[in-house]
Formats: structure tokens, sequence, C-alpha cells
């Protein structure tokens, strides 16, 4: 390792602490309403009384975790462009990415209510014995997750994929707890994670080995994965894991298989349904042309087939997209379909604030379009397979009506494939969505929150529309004249080899 991947590796290492013990301090702007079973505790708590951060409240407080998430992102940025320069070995990576993760289990839950979410909709089907996708959480008030659950979502069906429903339903089965329910909601998001990390490092290894740390390194030492994602339980890192298993089989020419992992991904979360049409289309242009619809209807049927075993318990009239249409409904503070919807509001009332709702949608649409025929038109490599995923995936998440941290995890796996400016912009929004959250509860830290509501909308979204718009135009360019939608991998300089 060279003297400049060592510092990197340095500073990562000390930015990890310092939003731990940040995180692990009592009354932490980072920390939702936990229950007493499930405050700070170990060692990082021990860590925050030593160098005293327990004695800093109130706005100072949250002025400390702005510092903190801020050194985050700079140490992020320094150790991922020391790796895409080959100054990191992969090792050295890899193993740091595994020791952050085990170093999660000692911190608090961080950032998001969604786990308390993901029990309640599990116990209505588990021991409430209804359909959490016509019941909510209010239609049992009594429940001890009541206290707890994110007051947007209270009266809100579930939209979550009925896969990850029915595996709510067993974790509610097993432990009753909310302290419990964080626990194993964080263990399968750790292990998701750590899971997505060793299939694209070894994928990685085997296609292009010169950029295997940098592959490990935007996933495993990412602070948005780390803090905002794995740390607060969600279930998007199995929907990374499904896109990355799915790659893999790709690159195995399993494609029917991974047919079916992306389809159990897309009955976690419905984003997943994005590289499922594409594999489909590639699969069917493959075959050929007496051969189309048999392809179609194996990759068809076994998706649908999976899809109704997973969704059979909780079909009705009153849902019947299970969520889908119920998620589309709501908009995110960092979206930038937000940003413009409010903007025609200002100016032309309920008549102009239509329109982003229908134009992001529709060049969402064309986006996809347009991947999907630079995809079958020529030689359909497999590494523009992943690629065209990866350009999927970053268009719905920055045209979609929601953007939250989480959500760019969606993407990271198939950074490695991404060319230049579809990579800038993956790592930019990292970037902003790292620092996008100081705080996590209004009552808590009034003035900080409505200072990060004030950043976000009128800093960050800005600033993601500019990158949106870098993408769009650079995609469009390639279409226009026939470029590549993967990298090459003549891109990543080799090592200096100073010491």
């Amino acid at each position: 390792m060279s003297r400049r991947g060592r510092f990197a590796i340095g500073v990562s290492i000390v930015s990890f602490v310092f939003v731990a013990t940040v995180a692990a301090t009592p009354g932490s702007p980072f920390s939702p309403a936990l229950p007493a079973a499930a405050r700070p505790s170990g060692p990082f708590r021990w860590l925050s009384g030593v160098v005293g951060v327990d004695a800093v409240h109130g706005n100072a407080f949250a002025a400390l975790g702005v510092v903190a998430v801020a050194l985050a992102a700079a140490a992020f940025v320094f150790v991922l462009y020391e790796t895409w320069r080959g100054e990191i070995p992969p090792r050295h990576v890899l193993w740091l990415a595994v020791a952050y993760h085990v170093a999660l289990l000692f911190i608090p839950l961080l950032f998001s209510r969604d786990v308390y979410s993901y029990a309640y909709y599990g116990r209505i089907a588990a021991v409430y014995h209804t359909n959490p996708y016509v019941a909510t959480p209010a239609d049992y008030p009594q429940d001890a997750l009541a206290a707890f659950v994110g007051p947007k979502w209270f009266d809100t069906p579930a939209v979550y994929g009925p896969l990850w429903t029915q595996a709510s339903a067993l974790v509610a089965r097993a432990v009753d707890e909310v302290a419990q329910f964080i626990a194993v909601f964080r263990v399968i998001a750790i292990a998701a994670s750590l899971a997505t990390i060793a299939v694209v490092a070894r994928l990685v290894r085997r296609e292009r080995p010169r950029r295997e740390a940098f592959a490990v390194a935007i996933l495993g030492l990412n602070p948005v994965v780390l803090f905002q994602s794995v740390a607060s339980g969600h279930n998007d890192l199995l929907v990374a894991l499904s896109i990355a298993s799915a790659l893999a089989l790709v690159y195995a020419r399993r494609n029917l298989l991974a047919t079916a992992v992306l389809a159990l991904g897309t009955l976690v979360k419905v984003t997943a349904v994005v590289p499922l049409l594409l594999l489909v289309l590639v699969a069917v242009a493959r075959a050929p042309a007496r051969e189309r619809w048999r392809v179609l209807a194996a990759h068809g049927g076994v998706a649908l087939a999976i899809a109704l075993l997973a969704a059979a318990p909780f079909l009705n009239t009153t849902d019947p997209t299970l969520g889908v249409f119920e998620l589309a409904t709501h908009e995110g503070w960092l979206a930038p379909s937000r940003l413009f919807h409010r903007l025609f509001d200002a100016v032309g009332g309920e008549t102009l604030e239509l329109i982003p709702r229908i134009v992001f949608p529709l060049v969402f649409v064309a986006t996809i379009v347009a991947i999907g025929r630079r995809l079958v038109d020529g030689v359909m490599e497999t590494a523009r397979i992943g690629a065209a995923w990866g350009w999927g995936l970053l268009c719905l998440t920055l045209l979609g009506p929601v953007l939250l941290p989480w959500y760019v995890t969606w993407t990271l796996p198939l950074a490695w494939l991404l060319p230049r400016v579809p990579r800038i912009v993956l790592i930019g929004t990292s970037l902003g969505l790292i620092v996008s959250q100081w705080t996590s509860e209004p009552a808590t830290f009034a003035s900080a929150y409505d200072a990060n509501l004030l950043f976000g909308h009128y800093v960050l979204t800005p600033i993601l529309i500019a990158l949106l718009v870098w993408l769009l135009v650079d995609l469009w360019a390639r279409v226009r004249d026939g470029a590549p939608l993967e990298d090459t991998p003549h891109e990543v300089p080799a090592p200096t080899g100073k010491h």
C-alpha cells in the first residue's frame, strides 16, 4: 500500500469512529425514537464519555453531528479515489469493510424508523391475522410498536413487497420485543450488505481485477451504506444483494436463474423490476426469432410463479398492486421532482403543479426505452447488461417521487461497470445523501431539523438536479452516437508504486 493509501485508510477509520461515537451518545441527533432496551451502550458509548461528547447538548450537539457526517463524506471521497488509482490493495478494503459492519452492532438504530414499520406490518399479518395491505397500524393502536412507528406511516398500509412482508411476519412470530425487532432487522441488513460485498468482490476479481478495491470500497466503506442503510436495518440491502447476485449469474450465463433472483428482489421492493425487465429484454433479443416467444414465456413464467407464491396470502381488491400505487402517491423531501412540483405550484397553482407529476414519469419511461434499445443494438456484452441496469436504477433514483439515502444502494453494486459520467453522478449522489440527514427527530432538535430541511431543499436538491441533467445529457449522447453504455477497463490507471 502506498503512503497516500495508508493515510486514506487512516482518515476513513477516524471518520467512522467519529460518526459512531456521536451516534452512540445518548440523545444523539442521529437517533430516532428508541425503546429503553435499545439505547446506546458498548465501546462507542464508553468512548463518547471519555472524549466528552456526552457533555455536548442542543444545537452544539447537532453541529457536531454535521461535522461528523461532513468528515465521513470527505474521507469516503479520499479513500474511493485512492482505490480507483490502485493505491490500496483490495484485501485491505475488504477487511476494513467487514470490520465496519461488525462495529455497527455496537451502535444503536440510526436515522430511520422504518424497522418499526417492518415489524408492525409483520405483526398485522402474523399476530392480528389481517392483511397489512388493507389494514394499517392505526387499526391496532394498542400495540407496543405504536409509540415508535413514524407518524407519517401510522395510517398507511404496507408499501413493501409481499416477500418482505412475509419475512417480517416470520420475524414477528419469532420475537415480540421492540428492541428484538431492531436487532433482527439490523442483522439481516448487515448480512445482506456483507453478502453483496462478497458477491461483487468475487465477480470483479474475476472480470476486472484492477477495479476490485474500488468496487468493494464504494459499497463497504460508503457512509450512506453503513450508517443510513445498514445501521437503520433497511431492506434495500436485500435488493442490492439480488442485483449483485443476478449479475453474477448473468456472467455465468444462467439467465433464467438470474430472472428468478431479480423476481425475489422485486418482491422485496418493486425497484428491482428495472433490471428484471432489461434482463428479460436481453434474453428475448438474444434468442433466435423462432424461439423468442418460448424464451419470453420461460422468463415470464418463472417471475410470475415466484410472484404468485409470495403474493397469494395478501391478494385483495382494495389494493391489487400490494402497495405500489400507495407508494407512488408519496413525495420525498429531497427528490428533484418535488422541487419542480413546488415551483410550478407557486407559479400556477394546482393546474401547473400536475406538469412535473406527468413529465418526470414520462422522462423515466423514455430513459428505460432508450437504455433498452441501446442495450440490444449490436453486441450484447455482459458488461453492457450490468451497466444498463446501473443506468436504469440511477435514473429511477433521481427521477422518482421519493429519494431517500438508502435508495442509492440499489445501484452501487454496478458502479464498477458504469462509465465516467454516471459513475461520478452516482458518487455525487452518495455524497449528497451522506450529508442530507443531520437530525432524526424534529421534537428534539427543532431548529437544527428546520435548518436541515432548508439545506436539503435549497442546496442538495438543486445539486441533485444538476447531476440528473448531466446524467440524462450523457445518456442521450451515447444513444445518439451509438456509444457503449458500459465503461472500458483502460480508464483505471496503473498504481503509481510510490511508497
